[in-house]
């Protein structure tokens, strides 16, 4: 079997990053397309524009909020008018999912500018595109990784600190997840197996965000710059990003995948209901209870959820929680485990989890 290593062309983080954008993307070419919603348009349009110099062209268009086929080839039509030669996808997961796949179709360069580290969307060649009512289609394996990775650190430091938690969600179950698909033989997203160097990033990550997690969502919270922050956010979009797609991904996305598939509109970032997922997990694999203390110690000094109540899901009962096992079981993620995963047992996780 082939082990590969897949990871974004370039990859630059620091405080301010976003002034040495023309620096890193001048040999793309002179026209940009650049992908971002109403909010962060609005945020950023004048920053970039002073970044660049006059003999560059940026042409912004507005992403409607859900990554779905329709928005993808809308942009499309809209970029191709504009003859663009670069695309840059400036936002969250969803609005990075978009670019991705509108970058894709265009066949041009990519730019990825995340404006949160809420997931590890975006150093992948995955692209998750979702139902026009916000639930989960698909997931597509693109033919490339983005060319360039940006990461802003200021920028994140100014976001919302849920985007943060979420992220670290997210991230928490790149190891165990890899550790999973490692032990059943399960193939990655390249159609191979993890490298050691592939593997070895996840553990990486997890040991990161153990030792500095709780300080970054503090500077967060406080707004000031720290060295755990810069750290917290190599780990929730790097390292992660990278591991999870060259390892696979298990129940912790199952579950994700089930939540969405059963619950709409869905009340919770993608992060979060992962790191509920990861628990799911970690109980469905017997974990010790050792170990199960320190990471349930984890989850509520980081404020990450441990139950659907802190999801923002209410009216749980035994007939929704036969439903969403139901919908976990039917994910093709469950295949990834070392086990066979069946309904009644992930329905006994969710109702000791529910207390019900």
């Amino acid at each position: 079997m082939i082990s590969v290593l897949t990871t974004p062309g370039k990859y630059f983080q620091c405080k301010n990053a976003l002034a040495y954008l023309p620096k890193y993307t001048n040999y793309m070419g002179d026209t940009f397309a650049i992908i971002c919603d109403k909010f962060v348009m609005k945020m950023l349009r004048e920053l970039l524009i002073s970044v660049f110099d006059n003999n560059i062209t940026l042409e912004f268009f507005e992403f409607n909020g859900e990554s779905t086929w329709k928005e993808a080839n809308q942009l499309v039509e809209q970029i191709q008018k504009k003859s663009c030669e670069v695309v840059i996808g400036l936002g969250g997961g969803k609005t990075i999912d978009t670019a991705k796949l509108v970058s894709d179709l265009c066949d041009l360069p990519l730019v990825i500018i995340p404006t949160v580290a809420s997931s590890d969307a975006p150093c992948s060649s995955i692209s998750v595109v979702y139902n026009e009512d916000g639930s989960f289609k698909e997931a597509i394996k693109l033919d490339r990784n983005p060319d360039i990775v940006l990461v802003d650190t200021e920028i994140i430091l100014n976001a919302p600190v849920r985007t943060l938690i979420a992220g670290i969600g997210d991230a928490f179950s790149t190891y165990y997840e890899a550790r999973a698909c490692r032990q059943s033989g399960a193939l990655n997203f390249s159609g191979g197996v993890a490298t050691e160097a592939g593997f070895e990033l996840t553990r990486l990550c997890r040991d990161i965000l153990f030792e500095y997690a709780e300080q970054a969502k503090h500077a967060v919270e406080n707004r000031y710059w720290c060295e755990e922050l810069e750290k917290v956010v190599e780990a929730n979009i790097y390292l992660s990003g990278v591991g999870f797609e060259n390892n696979g991904c298990a129940i912790a996305h199952a579950v994700y995948n089930g939540l969405t598939a059963i619950i709409s509109p869905f009340p919770a970032l993608h992060g979060e209901a992962v790191a509920y997922g990861t628990y799911v997990q970690l109980l469905m694999e017997g974990t010790s209870n050792e170990e199960m203390a320190k990471i349930t110690d984890f989850y509520h000094a980081t404020g990450m959820p441990t139950s659907l109540k802190e999801l923002g899901i209410s009216d749980v009962n035994l007939d929704l929680l036969e439903q969403i096992a139901i919908a976990i079981c039917n994910t093709k993620h469950v295949k990834n485990m070392p086990f066979e995963v069946k309904m009644d047992q992930v329905k006994l996780v969710l109702q000791q989890l529910e207390g019900i």
